[in-house]
């Protein structure tokens, strides 16, 4: 069982994700805001972060370079999620790709799964 952190201002993909990733045996924490998600980081570093990209006030790479200069949360896996940006325009903007991997909006569930998985086993 991982503990998994989403960050998406989305009530009713996080409702969900979390149903997924709860079946799945996760243990599924949230935030609708970057500043929440980055408390609740600091509070229990989760074993991958789900972070959507495009957030009203700021965006997930401005969340993400807070994670990076974390000490807790500078290797954990974030999987970015994004129904406006393509993989190559969030990869532009941050500075660490390591460990980190995009998927499209809509979520399809069984690649959901296949991703979260294979980041889990392999960071």
């Amino acid at each position: 069982m991982a503990k998994i952190l989403i960050v998406d201002d989305d009530h009713e993909l996080v409702a969900l994700l979390t149903e997924i990733l709860k079946r799945d045996g996760h243990a599924v924490r949230s935030a609708s805001e970057p500043v929440e998600g980055m408390q609740k980081c600091r509070a229990e570093t989760p074993d991958l972060i789900i972070l959507d990209f495009h957030m009203p006030g700021t965006d997930g790479a401005h969340l993400f370079e807070s994670l990076r200069r974390n000490q807790a949360s500078r290797e954990t896996p974030i999987l970015f999620l994004s129904g406006e940006a393509a993989p190559e325009q969030i990869l532009d903007k941050i500075t660490d790709t390591s460990h980190s991997q995009f998927l499209a909006k809509p979520i399809h569930v069984d690649q959901l799964r296949h991703t979260v998985r294979e980041m889990l086993e392999h960071g």
